[in-house]
């Protein structure tokens, strides 16, 4: 049975509502203050994140429609972008690819790239596929490039293996590549 009746819990609440209602106005200044650090800190996130979508939307126009190409399309992309980055002997392998999407050559290395256009994460299996099939088209060096970003476990797998990751903010700086 219960250690207190119906009238003594509602006693109980009463008696605790008015305690936390007098420490509140005795800490009102306290409290106040709180709230304005709160709403000043929410301020900053609407205000960064809006400035964030006016950079990325005016200042790097070739983001913006990596979301809506295919897959295919995005490998095209990114082969441009190759070009653009004076990489040559650039060609797209076959539709069942093995694991590298793109070889190219720059500086004397021979790179098998993995293109990934994805709405989410991009996980391990990416960074497993372009290294076990580097030796199938005799490549030197590896790269995933994607439109996301790229999981913990997929930046760890592709440290070990020397694998070059270009994920959505580093995407136009392919241009920069060097020996790495």
């Amino acid at each position: 049975m219960s250690r207190y009746s119906q009238s003594e819990r509602s006693n109980l609440s009463f008696v605790t509502i008015i305690l936390l209602g007098v420490i509140a106005w005795t800490n009102l200044s306290l409290i106040l203050n709180i709230i304005y650090i709160a709403l000043a800190i929410l301020g900053c996130l609407i205000i960064s994140r809006l400035c964030w979508g006016f950079i990325t939307k005016h200042h790097c126009p070739k983001l913006q429609n990596f979301d809506n190409m295919s897959g295919v399309d995005f490998e095209y992309y990114v082969a441009n972008l190759l070009r653009e980055a004076e990489f040559h002997n650039i060609s797209l392998t076959e539709k069942f690819d093995l694991g590298v999407d793109i070889i190219a050559e720059k500086d004397g290395f021979r790179w098998g790239i993995q293109v990934k256009r994805h709405s989410n994460m991009v996980k391990a299996n990416a960074v497993r596929q372009v290294v076990t099939g580097l030796k199938l088209y005799n490549c030197d060096r590896s790269m995933v490039v994607t439109n996301s970003v790229y999981s913990m476990v997929a930046q760890r797998l592709a440290y070990g293996n020397n694998c070059l990751l270009i994920d959505r903010t580093n995407l136009n700086r392919i241009s920069q590549l060097t020996k790495n």
